[in-house]
């Protein structure tokens, strides 16, 4: 089993998820349209519905409430983006290379982020409370997950030996102050900037 499924596993263990239930794939993705296009206030459950083509009482019997939705399509696309960062890290040679790399796509594809983006411009005082105040209930899963692609590179020689859950929660940390706060000289809208970050003040934290 992947480390990404085990990942995702994890992510998701609160929340009981059907396999192969093609009309709740349609309502997250209608959810996720709507919320990109409208946001989450202006939102309601019967928009997500009619987006979906599926009657109300369908949409209900899927999800309790509009929260529910909220909270399960924004795990749904940390899924899909630890993913894409675990596909493109199969392409990066060396270990400390795979870590470096995976904090400047982290940092530039949530910055980026139609959802994330459309959030903070329009409805922040919704958004940052969870990614600030109530960050810890989402900081636990990913310092876990970070923390174990660091021990297989530390485990491999690649990175230096270090207790990795504090490394992996100081990474995370820098990440979110970099997407929340974009305005300054580390720009998480500008890669080269991201990886001078990775290379000045992350690489001399692990290298062996």
């Amino acid at each position: 089993m992947s480390r990404n499924h085990l990942a995702s596993e994890t992510l998701l263990k609160n929340l009981q998820v059907p396999q192969g239930d093609k009309t709740y794939e349609k309502i997250l993705d209608a959810g996720l349209a709507l919320f990109v296009e409208f946001g989450l206030r202006r939102t309601t459950m019967e928009d997500v519905a009619s987006r979906a083509g599926i009657g109300r009482a369908t949409a209900y019997r899927r999800f309790a409430d509009k929260d529910q939705l909220i909270q399960v399509v924004i795990l749904r696309e940390c899924q899909q983006q630890l993913a894409m960062i675990e596909g493109d890290l199969k392409n990066v040679d060396g270990g400390l290379e795979r870590v470096l790399e995976s904090f400047v796509l982290a940092v530039t594809r949530a910055h980026r982020h139609p959802l994330l983006k459309r959030l903070l411009t329009s409805e922040p005082e919704i958004i940052l409370p969870l990614l600030t105040q109530r960050l810890w209930q989402m900081m636990g899963f990913f310092r876990t997950y970070l923390a174990a692609l660091l021990q297989v590179e530390q485990d491999n020689g690649e990175i230096r030996p270090q207790p990795m859950e504090p490394l992996a929660e100081l990474m995370l940390r820098l990440m979110q102050s970099m997407v929340l706060s974009p305005d300054g000289l580390l720009n998480p809208a500008d890669v080269a900037s991201v990886r001078r970050v990775a290379n000045d003040y992350l690489r001399p934290l692990l290298t062996p």
